[in-house]
C-alpha cells in the first residue's frame, strides 16, 4: 500500500508553536544573538571513530563489543555526536526503542546546545561541506525523524526548517521531509520513490526530485530561500 496523506496531519504544520517545542529549540542561555557562519572545532574522539568503523568492516563484533567501544567515545567527548547514533540504532535494531529514543534525545540536546541561540535560533550557515559538521547535522535530522514518528509533526517541521535554511544545499534532505509534512504525510512517504523494478536497494532519485519539483509549487512560500539559491547556482 502506498503512503497516503491526511488533512488532520498536514493541519498541526499551522499550529503555533507550544511551550513545550520551544523551550526543545532552546540552545545556550547565554547566547543572545544567533551564531554566523559555525564550523565545528576538530574533535579527537572523531577518529577513535573512524577507525571503529574500519574494525566493524573487518570483523564482525558482538552488542556488547560495540556498546563498550561507543560508549568510551563518548565518556572522551560528550560532544561529539555520531557515537550516540550508531548505538541508537544498535537499540532500535534490537527493538530497545527506549534506548533508542533516549540516546538521540541526549545527543540532539548537546547539539542545540553547540549551535543554537537562548531563541532557538540556528547559525547563519552550518554547512555541511565541513566534515566537522556532519555529526551534527545528522543528529538534528535524526531528532526531526523521532519526533515525526512519534507524532510531533509540528516540531519535526521546525527543525527541518532550521536545517533546510542554514544550509541550502540541503545533503540531508530536509526539503524532502518539509514538502511531505505539509503534505501530511508519515515517515514512510519515501516509500513513494521505490524504483518500479530491480531488487529495492534505494530510493529512485528521478522520481524523488520530479516528485518536489511538482509539489513544492503548492507551498511557495516554503521553498523560496531553496529555489533563490538554486537560481544562483545555475548561473555559477
Amino acid at each position: 500500500m502506498k503512503p497516503r496523506t491526511s488533512k488532520v496531519r498536514a493541519a498541526k504544520c499551522d499550529q503555533p508553536l507550544k511551550p513545550r517545542q520551544l523551550a526543545l529549540l532552546r540552545g545556550n542561555a547565554r547566547r543572545h544573538k544567533p551564531l554566523g557562519d559555525f564550523t565545528d572545532k576538530p574533535r579527537d574522539a572523531a577518529e577513535l571513530y573512524y577507525d571503529f568503523l574500519e574494525q566493524t568492516e573487518m570483523r564482525e563484533m558482538t552488542m556488547d563489543e560495540m556498546t563498550t567501544h561507543l560508549r568510551h567515545m563518548i565518556d572522551t567527548d560528550p560532544d561529539f555526536l555520531d557515537p550516540y547514533l550508531y548505538l541508537a540504532e544498535l537499540h532500535y535494531e534490537n527493538d530497545d526503542f527506549d534506548a533508542y529514543s533516549g540516546l538521540i534525545y541526549e545527543a540532539y540536546l548537546r547539539a542545540i546546545q553547540l549551535i543554537s541561540d537562548k531563541g532557538g535560533n540556528y547559525p547563519a550557515e552550518l554547512a555541511w561541506g565541513w566534515i566537522e559538521n556532519r555529526h551534527i547535522i545528522r543528529t538534528l535530522s535524526n531528532f526531526a525523524l523521532l519526533q515525526w514518528e512519534q507524532g510531533d509533526v509540528r516540531l519535526a517541521l521546525e527543525i527541518y526548517r532550521k536545517l533546510l535554511a542554514s544550509n541550502l544545499g540541503d545533503n540531508v534532505g530536509a526539503r524532502f521531509a518539509i514538502l511531505a509534512l505539509r503534505m501530511g504525510y508519515n515517515p514512510d512517504y519515501e516509500a513513494l520513490f521505490l524504483p518500479d523494478i530491480g531488487p529495492a536497494y534505494g530510493l529512485d532519485a528521478g522520481k524523488t526530485l520530479n516528485w518536489f519539483e511538482e509539489h513544492s509549487k503548492e507551498f511557495p512560500d516554503e521553498f523560496a530561500d531553496f529555489d533563490e539559491y538554486v537560481k544562483r547556482m545555475d548561473t555559477l
